[in-house]
């Protein structure tokens, strides 16, 4: 499934939309002509409070959304930075057992990588998750047994930082999942049509009504929601964070046995 397609779609349609609700809403500014005395106040009143919590409701998504996408970001310079912490605390335990945790590091940053490469496929990304989970549960079991067989206090900085890697892994997980309730778009989409119903009704009654008015209101709003949205997907539209994932591969291109281990192997 292209998630980029279907977001383009989106994009799109909802362009359509609006320009169809500011059409709708000249239709009936011409039709109506009760235009005169307070009522016409007080409509205006109506429509700037509508205004106003459009924007309101935009500003705060965007906000949202933007420290959302930065929080993921340096979530992933988080576990970089915990995954080569626990390979060169590989060192520390004991010598025998560390060839084998170091090829069961490996096959973890690959799965990582994998996970962040598919992490647009929700379906894709579960799986991968779920084998990150069960080389986790090796990487802790081996490590555990390693543990005995070397100095306590090496081994316990060993375990710490395994751990740090977990937890990290974690959090990125659940970050990846992390997204306002699709109630709050949905109310922003129909606050957007309605509001270009507004633009259509003033632009009747106000004599105009130009294709490029219409039109640039249904493109700025259009902008600023597929924005949002591609702030909290940032693998699947424009703004993308993809770059990042060049430092878990430069990480995982550093991951080789020292000369001695890799002689004997």
């Amino acid at each position: 499934m292209s998630y980029s397609l279907i977001l383009v779609s989106l994009v799109v349609v909802f362009f359509c939309v609006l320009y169809g609700a500011i059409q709708v809403g000249r239709y009936v500014g011409k039709r109506d002509h009760s235009d005169e005395g307070g009522s016409r106040s007080g409509a205006a009143a109506i429509e700037a409070s509508v205004f106003a919590l459009l924007g309101l409701l935009v500003a705060f998504t965007f906000s949202g959304a933007s420290q959302r996408m930065v929080e993921r970001r340096n979530l992933l310079v988080q576990e970089v930075n915990a995954i080569g912490t626990a390979w060169l605390r590989i060192d520390m335990i004991n010598a025998a057992d560390q060839p084998g945790l170091r090829e069961q590091f490996r096959r973890y940053v690959d799965e990582r990588i994998n996970y962040y490469r598919n992490v647009a496929d929700l379906d894709q990304r579960d799986v991968i998750a779920n084998n990150v989970g069960a080389i986790q549960k090796e990487i802790w079991a081996s490590s555990m047994q390693a543990a005995t067989r070397s100095t306590p206090p090496f081994a316990a900085a060993y375990a710490s930082a395994v751990n740090e890697m977990f937890d990290v892994s974690t959090a990125q997980t659940v970050a990846q999942k992390v997204h306002p309730p699709i109630v709050t778009y949905l109310f922003l989409a129909i606050l957007a049509v309605v509001c270009g119903y507004f633009v259509g009704l003033n632009l009747a009654k106000g004599g105009r009504g130009g294709f490029i008015h219409q039109a640039l209101y249904a493109l700025v709003m259009t902008t600023a929601l597929y924005i949002i949205i591609d702030f909290e997907f940032p693998r699947i539209g424009v703004i993308r964070i993809d770059q990042n994932d060049a430092l878990l591969v430069a990480q995982r291109d550093s991951m080789n046995d020292p000369p001695g281990q890799s002689q004997q192997r």
